[in-house]
């Protein structure tokens, strides 16, 4: 699966669970639903580069809202359609569709390259064994041209003891 699918599901998944810390009649400010952008690239094992390449994304599906404030300060929250695509396994479904996919891709490519070679190797091979017969059979053709020239000769020579 590719890495984009599991950064979208953790991301979802960061922003899910603070979602439901500060979801409560008592949240006043948004910080109390949402990430900044510093708590945001604090997900383990991944890039600056590669948590902004899918938050793009992400806000661009409305998977994810962001609001800048009067500190310009981002925040970023998870919207419904964000936590309904967090709980069906929507990123990673489709990692692994797209896994999938690729891999019968490459099987089926493998197996159009095989056949190929297995087509062109046998068209050689029928080429060769045709040309080898028809050396066979031109030999066999002088063979049997020889034979008919030494018979006339026997019969030419037998008509002549004969005539004698």
């Amino acid at each position: 699966m590719q890495k984009r699918f599991k950064i979208r599901h953790e991301i979802l998944k960061k922003l899910f669970e603070k979602n439901q810390l500060g979801n409560s009649p008592n949240a006043s400010h948004i910080s109390d639903i949402a990430l900044t952008w510093t708590q945001l690239i604090k997900v383990e094992n991944l890039s600056e580069n590669e948590i902004l390449e899918q938050i793009y994304y992400l806000k661009n599906q409305n998977e994810v809202k962001e609001k800048e404030d009067d500190n310009f300060e981002y925040y970023y929250w998870i919207s419904n359609i964000g936590i309904d695509s967090f709980y069906n396994y929507k990123y990673l479904n489709e990692g692994k569709k797209e896994s999938r996919e690729n891999y019968f891709n490459k099987v089926r490519n493998w197996s159009i390259t095989i056949l190929l070679i297995i087509a062109v190797v046998t068209f050689l091979t029928n080429i060769f064994v045709k040309i080898k017969n028809n050396s066979d059979l031109e030999n066999l053709q002088n063979e049997v041209n020889k034979l008919k020239v030494e018979v006339n000769k026997q019969k030419n020579l037998i008509n002549k003891m004969d005539i004698n």
